[in-house]
């Protein structure tokens, strides 16, 4: 009996450049990130063409300095940990998300993945990243429904954690690729 089930390959990949050159520090592909049981029910409600539950085509990016617990399917933004102002959440960079990335930069991007990108600038998210997700828009740790939800949720071990400073900017790409077996 042949299998029907859908199989998505998550890859994150974070580049680091000095500000002044534009010279690449760091390239890091990382994979795979979990895409909560959240991001599962958006893929799903987009795929039949309903209205989302959650909206994270205009969501946030994270890049997180902590984390309360490593990667789950039923990880929520409260799972992060962030510097004081919050400013390793940030919206997506114009025009991502989308499909068949042609930014050179990110390394995981194919004709059937939905990339999300965030350009961090030399005043935002300036301390070791350890996790990275995509949230919904303006995503707290409150209690309420909603306000916690993410689509997806990495925790990078110490090998793959990014030390950010304010001479350096970070491109981070998300991508989901979606496989028929």
């Amino acid at each position: 009996m042949g299998s029907s089930l859908l199989r998505y390959k998550e890859q994150i990949v974070l580049v680091l450049r000095d500000d002044a050159t534009g010279k690449i520090l760091q390239r890091l592909e990382i994979g795979p990130n979990i895409v909560t049981n959240s991001g599962d029910k958006y893929y799903a409600q987009r795929g039949a063409a309903e209205t989302p539950t959650r909206t994270y085509s205009a969501g946030m990016m994270v890049v997180a300095n902590s984390f309360k617990r490593a990667a789950t399917k039923a990880a929520t933004f409260g799972d992060f940990k962030l510097a004081g102002t919050y400013t390793g959440r940030q919206t997506f960079d114009a025009g991502y998300p989308k499909t068949n990335d042609s930014d050179t930069d990110n390394t995981g991007r194919t004709v059937d993945a939905v990339t999300y990108k965030r350009t961090y600038t030399t005043a935002q998210a300036n301390y070791t990243i350890k996790a990275v997700g995509i949230s919904q828009l303006n995503a707290t740790s409150a209690s309420a429904a909603g306000v916690r939800e993410l689509a997806s949720y990495k925790t990078l071990s110490v090998s793959l954690q990014v030390t950010k400073t304010s001479s350096q900017t970070l491109t981070a790409y998300i991508n989901h690729t979606f496989n028929g077996v």
